[in-house]
């Protein structure tokens, strides 16, 4: 498969055509906006932690236009989104997989080695493809799973209350890998169980709440699809459980990682309100992390707070040099920072991402008439449109995206309108409230395609 640098629209039948030219049985999805794959693969075996697995054909579904998702055999879906653009033929691709398999199963060796060493006792599940172990106190089939080192997935039951975790995103949690026992670990995971169990009870509380008190004309508007999201960087930051707690208690949507390459590749795929970094990143220091961010496709302006070990007036003063939005010492006391954050986060000026000049058609909620995106970027779009909508009014917009051949929904907030006078079209600017599902880095991924028409 090839790359089209030329600008044009790659549809989905054109990445269909081009599988099914490498011999491959390939359909269009219900939608058109994907194509599913079914691959023969070589006699050579797979290598699993439960033994050697025959694998006679692979089903995989292409997202966008250059990288597929394995969807069968089930033990493949553990692998991540794969880049197939380069790949010539199905040979290639089936290489690429073997690659991305035999990666995944020396992470899941090592991951074997610590759980071991801490006294956990781990056993491979999902033919293979990943290890799980149980939790004292909970059924024997609720068992935790790991698919790499640095995540478990929870079970959907919550700790002997037996109230399912409805939300998939909150069954995912960061492992500290300084744990040191099983049992720390075991307290680790079921603090978080426990908490997220709370949580849902106080969003179902605030739900009926609202249904109570909302005015039946009211009723229907479009609640927010996401807290303001935080991102901490560090190995400090992402060992502080406390902090991220009591941030996630305050309402925000925290991702935690440990170094400058996973926050580059988080900031690859989302766009968070606000970064907390370390001022100590292992081999790097923090503070080149933000020169570094700006160099991020479609991101100008992201706001970083930088958080030293000890006070230095020589770092606040170097923090401030390079556009730092603050400085902190640890160990972070959110109840006393909490009112800076939320200022910082709630200042749109601190985040300026790339505008781009592309038209796209967007079906709009609330109004009839149709509407075109004419200026885009990671923050929000201008909307040209006739209709009246009222400052601060939030609607589902669902963009048409050309060049990926599909299209995608967001909630978008209506910041300030535009009459029209002069040559100035009439409309109104929207910033982004929030994505549903995977969506946001799909957006990301089109906007890249338009980089070479910057506003």
């Amino acid at each position: 498969m090839t790359e089209s640098h030329s600008g044009a629209e790659v549809h989905p039948e054109t990445v269909l055509n081009r599988l099914r030219a490498m011999g491959l049985e390939a359909e269009l999805m219900q939608g058109g906006r994907c194509a599913v794959a079914t691959m023969r693969v070589g006699p050579q075996p797979f290598e699993t932690l439960s033994g050697l697995r025959s694998v006679d054909e692979v089903v995989f579904a292409t997202v966008g236009v250059d990288r597929i998702k394995c969807l069968k055999p089930r033990m493949l879906f553990q692998l991540p989104m794969l880049r197939i653009v380069d790949c010539p033929d199905s040979t290639a691709i089936e290489a690429r997989i073997r690659l991305a398999w035999q990666k995944h199963m020396a992470e899941l060796r090592r991951v074997t080695t610590w759980l071991h060493g801490i006294g956990a006792e781990p056993t491979p599940s999902e033919e293979g493809s990943l290890l799980s172990f149980g939790i004292s106190g909970e059924s024997p089939t609720a068992r935790v799973a790991m698919f790499d080192s640095e995540h478990v997935v929870l079970p959907s039951p919550g700790p002997l209350s037996g109230v399912a975790l409805q939300r998939a995103e909150d069954r995912v949690m960061r492992v500290d890998r300084s744990i040191q026992s099983s049992l720390d670990l075991e307290i680790a995971l079921s603090t978080r169980m426990e908490e997220l169990v709370r949580l849902d009870g106080r969003l179902t509380e605030q739900k009926r709440k609202a249904a109570m008190t909302i005015p039946p004309e009211e009723a229907d508007a479009p609640e927010k699809m996401r807290s303001p999201r935080l991102l901490l960087v560090g190995p400090h930051l992402a060992s502080e459980r406390t902090c991220i707690e009591s941030l996630r208690l305050r309402g925000y949507d925290v991702i935690a990682v440990r170094s400058q390459q996973e926050a580059i590749a988080a900031l690859d795929r989302l766009s968070p309100e606000l970064v907390l970094v370390d001022m100590t990143l292992g081999r790097s220091d923090g503070i080149e992390l933000i020169p570094a961010l700006r160099q991020i496709s479609g991101i100008e302006e992201v706001p970083v707070v930088l958080i030293d070990e000890h006070r230095r007036s020589a770092r606040r003063e170097a923090a401030q040099r390079v556009g730092a939005a603050g400085y902190l010492v640890h160990p972070l006391d959110v109840s006393r920072i909490a009112r800076r954050l939320a200022k910082i986060v709630n200042e749109p000026s601190r985040r300026r991402f790339t505008r781009y000049l592309q038209k796209v058609s967007v079906v709009v909620s609330g109004i009839r008439s149709p509407a075109l995106g004419t200026v885009l970027g990671r923050g929000g779009m201008f909307l040209a449109t006739d209709e009246d909508l009222p400052n601060g009014s939030v609607h589902t917009c669902e963009l048409t995206l050309p060049s990926l051949g599909r299209s995608l929904r967001v909630e978008a907030e209506v910041l300030y309108r535009r009459s029209g006078s002069g040559s100035q079209r009439k409309g109104v600017g929207m910033r982004f409230r929030g994505f549903p599902d995977e969506e946001e880095p799909t957006f990301i991924e089109f906007l890249r395609t338009l980089e070479s028409s910057p506003a």
